[in-house]
């Protein structure tokens, strides 16, 4: 990938597009963007020469698009546009008159945000050709307006991907905004058994974003798919089912160490739990063990044997500890138990040595 120059004043005879590729079964978005004939190579090939190329979980474009409620992009557009006529095409691009704007590009172009880098190239592009083609200021005006329709036409309170499809994509017919590619190229992966080839649907767009994100919320609405937010971290993500709230392993973690938290608060004053808690973490210290030192696999007889005596310990355990709890069973029986529990892993445990 290279980075794009806002320093040029000379625009690609190709057109920058946007490609977007969904995979419901791996669950992720691929974004592409770049000229036409190096996002085809880099598709199937895999080495064309792009301004980004970019593999995430499913429904961030929709989660991270850009936002501008002010119509900060219209404002840029038109500051740049009332400089047509003191500008000739020789004249150096970082001039006061220019170079704010540029500027402003660069920025969004840096952000790392897909959307808000495909506007801003596509904006420099335009207006550079709109400039040197003799266009005037008002073709380049109605190109950058669709271009950002998006931007400020999804930042109120209702979520981009809140927005029906079936009513958006009427609205976009009706202002002729609609309009998409679709590319279905071979695309071929080697692995380790084998290589194989798939035909895959892209999306592609130039003048706006808009048909991009019509297709997006189709599919996610024929897929069933919905978004949460992460009862965690906050952060909205793209899932198969409301039961579905955490967002991530790092929040999976959060949780699972929250609830460990809470039950040794619940259990603090419980000797029989304690008990228990200490006797497993002896079986699982030593099954651990056993498959650290299995390198060379000469203990999977022994790793086997010592993960089923581990499930029949953990049943009859708790078995027990309930009749602790209610009254069948004295403490003191349960411990001395628990320590013939820990002479048997002892055991197994030598033996695989």
């Amino acid at each position: 990938m290279f980075k794009y120059d806002f320093s040029s004043n000379k625009a690609n005879l190709e057109e920058v597009v946007f490609l977007l590729t969904l995979n419901r079964q791996k669950m992720t978005e691929r974004i592409i963007i770049g000229k036409t004939s190096e996002v085809r190579l880099r598709l199937e090939r895999g080495i064309g020469e792009v301004l980004y190329d970019s593999t995430s979980q499913i429904g961030q474009l929709l989660i991270n698009f850009e936002s501008d409620p002010t119509k900060n992009w219209n404002v840029n557009a038109t500051y740049l546009a009332d400089n047509f006529a003191g500008l000739r095409p020789t004249k150096n691009v970082n001039s006061k008159k220019i170079k704010p704007y540029a500027d402003f590009l660069r920025q969004k172009y840096e952000n790392g945000e897909p959307a808000s880098m495909f506007a801003a190239v596509r904006t420099w592009e335009d207006y550079w050709k709109c400039y040197t083609a003799h266009h005037g200021s008002d073709l380049f005006l109605n190109r950058v307006a669709k271009l950002y329709k998006p931007f400020f036409a999804f930042s109120g309170r209702q979520k981009i991907w809140e927005v029906s499809a079936s009513k958006a994509l009427s609205s976009a017919l009706y202002a002729a905004e609609s309009q998409v590619e679709l590319w279905y190229p071979t695309v071929t992966s080697d692995t380790r058994r084998k290589r194989t080839a798939e035909r895959i649907e892209c999306v592609v767009g130039s003048a706006t974003l808009l048909p991009i994100i019509f297709y997006y919320l189709k599919r996610i609405e024929e897929w069933g798919l919905l978004f949460q937010q992460c009862k965690v971290c906050g952060a909205y993500f793209l899932t198969t089912s409301k039961h579905f709230e955490l967002c991530g392993d790092e929040c999976r973690k959060v949780t699972a160490s929250q609830a460990k938290q809470q039950f040794k608060e619940r259990n603090k004053d419980d000797k029989a739990e304690q008990f228990y808690e200490a006797t497993y973490q002896y079986w699982y210290n030593r099954l651990r063990r056993l498959k650290r030192n299995n390198s060379d696999g000469k203990f999977e007889k022994e790793i086997a044997a010592l993960t089923a005596a581990t499930k029949i310990f953990r049943t009859e355990a708790v078995q027990k500890k309930a009749e602790v709890k209610s009254g069948k069973m004295k403490l003191t029986e349960f411990r001395a138990w628990l320590l013939e529990q820990q002479n048997l892993v002892d055991g197994m445990v030598k033996r695989g040595k």
